[in-house]
């Protein structure tokens, strides 16, 4: 098959163009990649997650109860919307695990029916026999950080009982796959752990034989699940209900979501920067182009080409020029997905989790990307549509250096001719010399936003266990004591001091709109856990009101001074009115907070507390967490040392990896943008090295004026680049957090200091690859001029 001329100088412009191509394929690859593999994740996570829960049969609603008979069942099956329905034996406990000093939290479980709700999914051993009554399985997570395996006995201490267990298996759940102790907001696998165990035994020592204390529902096909909670309530209410709530309340599913949307703030925010930058890299190669073709473009014009021809030519030209970096981004997308899918099954236990970014997603990003290199090339290619034969055939007129400003501004700045020639070169050529500034310090911009996350966790941390949660253990009752387990907690050897809280769940509303919060209640004065926002000013509870987090204000729309109605779902369960006295940013939780005698008084209880906070001199830890371990209605403890641990380790894997390839992305930015610039600006220029080099400049002083502008280019692109990359760490910041918890904007000099080291070490490494061309410039070539 002949080819037609078009199609032979597209071929030969490509392969002529095949170093610019490569840059400009780098940065395509970075965008089309993230792209890929965001856009695949989140479509993995939501594929698996519905999958999972739907083999496993995950309950749609979840109603904790005190006591309720099993025939309460058969009622609530009846209900209009409900599928399927069935009770559970569930409560907290204080485990004792041979190797861990500290007390172990754990939730216990009755063992699922056969064909009920919330099936688990063995991945070791054996299930428990029906005539073991302390046989077990725990969640795999823990089992794995306690060092526990099949055979391995414990104890548990349940409402004051002491049962000795045997582990047979572990096992994953799909309500566990993010498993975290109450409250908290990062895992501690090691101790906090998951427990299934017969329901007949865990029911006996519960005092719960023929009773359960959670309904489970499965929600038919179309069923409105707000009047199924509704009716579910009004039903249950007699058996001490405290509320109702859908899965997207369940913790772990709303970690997951959490997750999900955050991967789709990323799509949102990087792959345009890449793009932009391609669609920018594009434009100058091509507008070089159209520039030196002038001849060519005439000649095509002279022989009959049409402009549609000439310009689909062209835009032929800049589509080829981003296969590469479309086949790359392709590969790259997807490797990374996988090994993104590897770390978030560690992160979030699912028993599979495939990457699978689907076709449509590859096609999204190839569109994309299209639009943004055409759009690039549009400029270029409509000003070689435009260029009539005879316009086209005339050389281009020689830039016009002979205005004042310029001279006099290139002669005030600089004194010698080599720096005079740097700067009328940037002159000449300002749109250019802008978009360079915009592309190197959306570069430095990037790496900032990616590393400064690290710094804003870091404040994060400092604001929550620094400043407000700055006790050495919490201490959680399974039922409000009075105050003398107070003074029992102060006796402890070793607790140098004892602060008091009470909490209680309740549905917050507001007009319209409800919550299901907790209130806590704390002492004025507290020194181990306070509110604190986000510049670290400590808030104290009022004396009559309630102090909530932004977060909650948000979901009830109101603002400080409004009122707020807190239906207590515990004990008596009074209808409480409560003005609130102020709204704070907080780093972690969006619990209301009260003053604790102002909160027992609204209950109309008396000094009762659900828990305490104690500070514990460091060389007596595991005397004190032997002693807990022996306190009857302890039904957890909490070491804030292992959570901060937690917390950093969970950051460091994630916030390291993320930081890690958004660096290479941003050198493959810097190395795309001075290349192109650098290549461009030879060509350019090509005639006046050549012209210096004869007249006797050395090729130190002729590299000089070519990489010297680079250089200045550079130098100007970084404070505009620490700039941008602070606004788009907060943009990328406030985005990022959650309901769950605010990530403050924490800056450290030392982060824009290592993306400026980045770009300096990315732009000195491509000069390199230029001074080498300079210096083997081909001076007859380049001194032949058009006649």
């Amino acid at each position: 098959m002949r080819l037609s001329p078009l199609t032979i100088k597209l071929l030969r412009d490509v392969w002529r163009l095949r170093a610019q191509a490569a840059a400009i394929a780098l940065v395509i690859a970075a965008g089309v990649g993230m792209v890929i593999m965001s856009f695949g994740m989140i479509r993995s996570l939501e594929a698996t997650r519905a999958s999972y829960y739907d083999i496993y049969r995950f309950a749609d609603v979840f109603a904790p109860i005190r006591r309720a008979p099993t025939s309460a069942i058969r009622a609530i099956r009846q209900l209009p919307g409900v599928a399927y329905a069935e009770g559970r034996v569930t409560a907290s406990a204080i485990l004792d695990v041979p190797g861990i000093a500290e007390p172990v939290s754990g939730r216990l479980h009755s063992l699922p029916n056969p064909k009920g709700l919330n099936q688990i999914v063995l991945r070791s051993g054996r299930l428990p026999g029906l005539d073991a009554p302390r046989d077990v399985v725990v969640n795999e997570a823990f089992a794995t950080a306690a060092r526990l395996s099949p055979g391995d006995r414990f104890s548990a201490l349940i409402y004051g009982k002491r049962v000795q267990l045997k582990l047979t298996g572990t096992v994953l759940s799909p309500e566990y796959v993010y498993a975290v102790a109450p409250g908290q907001i990062f895992p501690d696998n090691r101790r906090y752990g998951v427990i299934w165990m017969n329901e007949d035994a865990l029911a006996g020592a519960l005092d719960l034989r023929d009773s359960f204390n959670e309904a489970l529902v499965r929600l038919a096909p179309g069923a409105n699940r707000d009047e199924v909670i509704r009716r579910l309530d009004i039903l249950l209410d007699r058996y001490g209900a405290v509320g109702a709530y859908g899965r997207d309340l369940q913790i772990s599913d709303r970690f997951v979501s959490n997750e999900i949307e955050q991967l789709a703030t990323t799509v949102e925010i990087l792959p345009p920067i890449f793009l932009a930058v391609a669609a920018f890299l594009l434009n100058i190669v091509l507008a070089r182009l159209v520039e030196t073709e002038r001849e060519v473009i005439g000649l095509l014009k002279a022989f009959g080409y049409r402009d549609r021809a000439i310009l689909l030519h062209y835009g032929q030209l800049a589509a080829l020029l981003s296969v590469a970096g479309l086949i790359l981004g392709a590969v790259l997308g997807a490797w990374l997905g996988r090994g993104l899918a590897g770390i978030y099954q560690r992160y979030f236990v699912f028993p599979f989790l495939e990457f699978r970014a689907g076709a449509d997603s590859y096609l999204i990003s190839i569109g994309a990307t299209l639009i943004a290199v055409l759009a690039g090339a549009a400029l270029a290619v409509t000003r070689a549509a435009r260029l009539t034969p005879a316009e086209a055939m005339r050389p281009p007129a020689p830039a016009d250096f002979s205005g004042r400003w310029t001279a006099s501004a290139a002669r005030a700045l600089v004194p010698d001719e080599p720096s005079r020639m740097i700067l009328r070169g940037l002159f000449r050529r300002p749109l250019r010399s802008l978009l360079a500034v915009l592309g190197l310090s959306s570069a430095l911009a990037l790496y900032i936003a990616s590393a400064s996350s690290t710094d804003n966790v870091d404040r994060m941390i400092e604001l929550a266990f620094g400043k407000a949660e700055r006790e050495d253990m919490v201490v959680t009752f399974a039922e409000p004591r009075d105050a003398r387990a107070l003074y029992e907690l102060a006796r402890l050897p070793g607790v140098l001091r004892v602060e008091p809280y009470r909490a209680t769940s309740a549905r917050l509303t507001a007009g319209h709109h409800e919550v299901r919060e907790g209130l806590v209640g704390s002492s004025p004065q507290s020194d181990l856990s306070r509110a604190v926002n986000m510049e670290g000013r400590v808030i104290e509870p009022p004396p009559s009101g309630v102090v909530i987090s932004t977060r909650l204000a948000r979901r009830l729309d109101i603002r400080a001074g409004d009122p707020i109605r807190a239906i207590v779902t515990e004990g008596e369960r009074p209808v409480i009115d409560l003005p609130v006295s102020a709204i704070i940013d907080t780093p972690l939780g969006s619990s209301a907070r009260l003053d604790k005698a102002y909160l027992n008084r609204l209950l109309r209880e008396g000094a009762t507390l659900s828990g305490a906070y104690l500070a514990v001199d460091s060389n007596y830890g595991e005397a004190v967490s032997r002693a807990l371990k022996e306190t009857p209605q302890v039904a957890g403890v909490t070491s804030q040392q292992a959570i901060l641990q937690g917390v950093r380790d969970t950051v460091a894997e994630q916030m390291g990896i993320v930081t890690l390839f958004n660096t290479l992305f941003a050198a493959l930015i810097v190395l795309g943008v001075v290349y192109n610039s650098a290549r461009i600006s030879l060509s350019e220029r090509a005639r006046d090295l050549a012209s210096m080099r004869v007249l006797g400049f050395r090729r130190g002083e002729v590299s000089y004026v070519l990489l010297g502008e680079l250089a200045l280019l550079v130098l100007v692109s970084i404070p505009v680049g620490i700039s941008f990359g602070l606004a788009l760490s907060r943009y990328v910041t406030a985005q990022f957090s959650a309901d769950l918890y605010s990530i403050p904007m924490g800056f450290n000099s030392q982060t824009p200091a290592e993306g400026v080291l980045a770009v300096l070490v990315a732009s000195a490494a491509t000069a390199l690859l230029i001074r080498s061309k300079v210096d083997h410039l081909d001076l007859v070539r380049a001194l032949k001029t058009r006649e």
